[in-house]
């Protein structure tokens, strides 16, 4: 209870404004006020799953907001219900009840074929199960999505991908099966094809839960270049060292927050401090 009355108290400290598009918020963090730009608005959402006369309140009376460039990761422990909440967010999961605002407006009143729309265009995933395609190459598996998007040309498409493969240190393997290539070459493929059509924001789930230490460290490294250039990035993760790149932390517990943490933009340099300070947090929630 003093957990969650700590994070109320967290909320009650900001001030919204109104703006044509996301909403513009000003919030006290660290001591200072700053002005951001909202792109989720997640209101008294709930999702229960039934088995007959059973029902299972996975998250509950849950609010949320998510913030232009902001690097998010969402901690708690295993079935508190942080994966279910990132594909409600991300219109994977529908919801029982409450709104999921995105672009003013509510991405849960929407039909299937908006809502695949969306996902397309909109939204870029990531997942532990890497879901390349295995009978394609890493670079067909990159363009794929981008051939169904509007509005492109397959010469555009195929230029953003091999760029996208050579950003990411993986263009020799362009031509290869998944099963040829190392795991963390698998998910610097996933990662491209998430960012094939310039995605608003990037939906992953535990990233780094099927890879090594060296490949979690690269592909971690990756995800940090992205949101220093602007991307804004919802992470759910068990692996502190994953969590240590964000700005902010949630912690939820039975499909509520609990806990938020917020700290400067990642920086390798301070990042013994940095570690420290999430252990004292993450200690504090028993995690």
């Amino acid at each position: 209870m003093h957990l969650t009355n700590r994070y109320k108290n967290y909320i009650k400290m900001s001030v919204s404004l109104k703006s044509s598009r996301f909403g513009k918020t000003y919030l006290f963090v660290k001591g200072k006020i700053v002005l951001k730009e909202k792109i989720f608005t997640v209101s008294n959402l709930q999702k229960t799953y039934e088995s007959g006369a059973v029902k299972n309140n996975v998250i509950e009376n849950f609010d949320l907001d998510i913030y232009e460039k902001d690097f998010t990761v969402i901690m708690g422990p295993s079935g508190s219900g942080k994966s279910t909440l990132l594909y409600c967010l991300g219109a994977m999961e529908s919801i029982t009840n409450g709104e999921i605002i995105f672009e003013n407006e509510d991405i849960s009143k929407l039909k299937n074929n908006a809502l695949s729309e969306l996902r397309l265009n909109k939204f870029g995933f990531i997942f532990q199960q890497i879901h390349l395609v295995s009978n394609l190459t890493l670079l067909e598996n990159v363009v794929l999505p981008g051939l169904a998007g509007p509005n492109r040309t397959n010469n555009s498409v195929y230029e953003d991908a091999n760029n996208l493969l050579k950003r990411f240190g993986i263009s020799e393997a362009a031509n290869r099966l998944p099963s040829q290539v190392s795991g963390g070459e698998q998910q610097r493929a996933a990662i491209a094809r998430a960012l094939i059509n310039q995605p608003i924001i990037i939906f992953a789930d535990e990233p780094t839960g099927a890879l090594n230490q060296n490949n979690s460290q690269i592909v971690m490294d990756l995800f940090s270049e992205l949101n220093n250039s602007g991307q804004t990035i919802v992470l759910v993760t068990h692996d502190k060292r994953a969590a240590l790149r964000a700005n902010r932390i949630i912690y939820i517990i039975d499909g509520s927050i609990v806990s938020e943490l917020n700290l400067d933009p990642y920086q390798a340099s301070n990042l013994q401090e940095r570690e420290d300070k999430v252990n004292e947090w993450l200690v504090s929630m028993e995690w």
